[in-house]
C-alpha cells in the first residue's frame, strides 16, 4: 500500500502553480524539519505542510527539481514519521480515517498543481506522441477492473493497445505492471516500482539477440515466441523502441504469420512496396463448440462490422490456424471457418465468470458460412468425430480434407 503513489503516479507537477497551491520554495533546514528521509537532498525543493486529523497528523509533501515528488506523514507527538499510514496489517477505525483524510488531502492539492497523464512512466508518454505521429492511432483502453462496488466493473487505464485502423490487429500494447513481473529487471531497482512496459510482435528467430538489449525482456502475459516486452523506463533508447514497432506494425498489418513448427522463413511482398513474413511449418486446424442458447455467433460477427470476433481458448492456437465453430444441439452442425489473427491475448476482465478456466482469448476472422445441415454431426461421425464435440479440440485429418474440398455459402 502507497497512497501517495497511487495518488500521483499518473500526474505530472505544473512548477508554475505550486506557489499558488500554497507551496513554499524551502531550505535544506527548513525542510529537513518537517521530515526529510531517505538522505535526499532538498535544496531548492518546493514544500508543502497540512494538519488532519485534529492536528494530530501532519502531511509533507515535497517537489524535487526534477519533479519527483516526495511525501511523508508526520505523527504530532512523537515528530517522527507515521509509518502505519501504508502498511496494510495496520487496522483499525483510526488508522483507517487517518488513510481517508490523507488521500482527500492529496488529491486536493493534485487537482491544484498537478496534471493528468495517461502513463505511469514519462517514456511511455513520448512513445505513445511518436506513435500518432508515425502511424496515426491513439492509444485505446478497452479493458476493465473491479470496482469498489460489488460485482461492478470500471474502465482501466492500466492497460492500453494501439490497433490497426484497416484491419483492427493489434501491433502493441502497453501495461502497468511491477516491475518484479519481469523475468529480470535491474538489481538496483526497486523491484516493487509499477511501470510501463510495451509489448510489440517480433521475427521469432530474432528473440535471443532481441533478449540481450537492455530494456528488453522476455514477453510479459502473452505469447513468448512471437512477443517481446520492453521496460519504458529509458533503459531502452525512443528511436529503439520506434524501430521494433515499426517492425511490430509490419508482421500484423497482413499476410500470413504462423508459429514456427518446422522448415523455414519466407520473405516477400504483398505487391505494393510492403514487405511480409510467413514462417514456414504447418498450419493446424481446430474444431471448438459453441451453444446457440448462449451466444448468437453469427450476430456477433455482423455486429464487429469485420466478420472478427473475439473468443476464449485453452488449445495451442496460432495465428493463421483455422478454426471451425461447431453449433451444439439443436443445431448440431459445423457453421462457420475462420482464421485466427491473434491468440494468446490478455483474458479481458469483463468476462466476468464466462469461460473461468481460459486463461486467453483470440480474435477470429470469419472465412466461410455453412447451412445447417451442410455438415451435420451425422457427417461428423464420418470423418473422425467419433465423440460428441464437449471441449476446444484440434480436427482430424480427414475433416479438414473434406472440409477444404466443400464450397462457401
Amino acid at each position: 500500500m502507497d497512497i501517495a503513489r497511487e495518488v500521483f503516479e499518473k500526474k505530472r507537477v505544473m512548477m508554475g502553480n505550486l506557489a499558488k497551491a500554497g507551496f513554499v520554495l524551502s531550505s535544506d533546514d527548513a525542510a529537513d524539519d518537517h521530515g526529510a528521509s531517505n538522505d535526499e537532498s532538498v535544496s531548492d525543493c518546493y514544500i508543502y505542510t497540512e494538519q488532519f486529523m485534529d492536528g494530530d497528523l501532519t502531511a509533507v509533501i515535497k517537489i524535487m527539481p526534477d519533479g519527483r515528488v516526495i511525501n511523508a506523514v508526520i505523527d504530532a507527538d512523537s515528530g517522527d514519521e507515521y509509518y502505519p499510514m501504508n502498511i496494510e496489517a495496520h487496522t483499525g477505525s483510526y488508522v483507517g480515517q487517518a488513510r481517508e483524510e490523507y488521500k482527500a488531502l492529496l488529491e486536493r492539492v493534485a487537482g491544484k498543481c498537478f496534471d493528468d497523464v495517461p502513463f505511469v512512466c514519462d517514456q511511455a508518454i513520448r512513445i505513445t506522441s511518436k506513435i500518432s505521429a508515425r502511424f496515426g492511432v491513439e492509444p485505446e483502453f478497452p479493458f476493465h477492473e473491479r470496482g469498489s462496488a460489488a460485482r461492478s466493473l470500471q474502465p482501466s487505464t492500466d492497460s492500453a493497445v494501439f490497433r490497426h485502423k484497416d484491419n483492427g490487429r493489434w501491433f502493441a500494447i502497453v501495461m502497468t505492471i511491477k516491475r518484479e513481473k519481469l523475468e529480470r529487471y535491474s538489481s538496483s531497482a526497486d523491484p516493487g516500482d509499477r511501470i510501463n512496459v510495451m509489448n510489440v510482435k517480433i521475427y521469432p528467430e530474432e528473440l535471443e539477440a532481441l533478449l540481450r538489449e537492455p530494456g528488453l525482456y522476455r514477453c510479459y502475459h502473452m505469447n513468448k515466441k512471437q512477443w517481446i516486452t520492453i521496460a519504458l523506463d529509458d533503459e531502452c533508447t525512443d528511436d529503439r523502441i520506434m524501430e521494433l514497432l515499426e517492425c511490430s506494425f509490419r508482421l500484423t498489418s497482413g499476410g500470413t504469420s504462423v508459429r514456427k513448427r518446422r522448415g523455414s522463413s519466407i520473405y516477400g511482398s504483398h505487391g505494393n512496396g510492403e514487405e511480409y513474413y510467413e514462417e514456414g511449418g504447418d498450419r493446424r486446424y481446430w474444431l471448438i463448440p459453441s451453444n446457440p442458447a448462449n451466444f448468437d455467433v453469427a450476430k456477433g460477427f455482423r455486429d464487429s462490422g469485420d466478420d472478427t470476433l473475439a473468443w476464449h481458448h485453452r488449445i495451442d492456437v496460432m495465428p493463421g490456424d483455422i478454426v471451425y465453430i461447431y453449433q451444439t444441439e439443436p443445431i448440431a452442425s459445423i457453421m462457420w471457418e475462420c482464421e485466427v489473427l491473434e491468440s494468446y491475448m490478455p483474458r479481458p476482465a469483463d468476462w466476468g465468470s464466462f469461460a473461468p478456466n481460459s486463461k486467453y482469448r483470440m480474435t477470429l476472422k470469419r472465412l466461410r458460412s455453412f447451412k445447417k445441415g451442410d455438415y451435420p454431426r451425422s457427417w461428423m461421425n464420418e470423418h473422425g468425430i467419433k465423440k460428441t464435440v464437449r471441449g476446444q479440440r484440434s480436427a482430424p485429418d480427414e475433416l479438414v480434407k473434406a472440409m477444404s474440398e466443400g464450397s462457401a455459402e
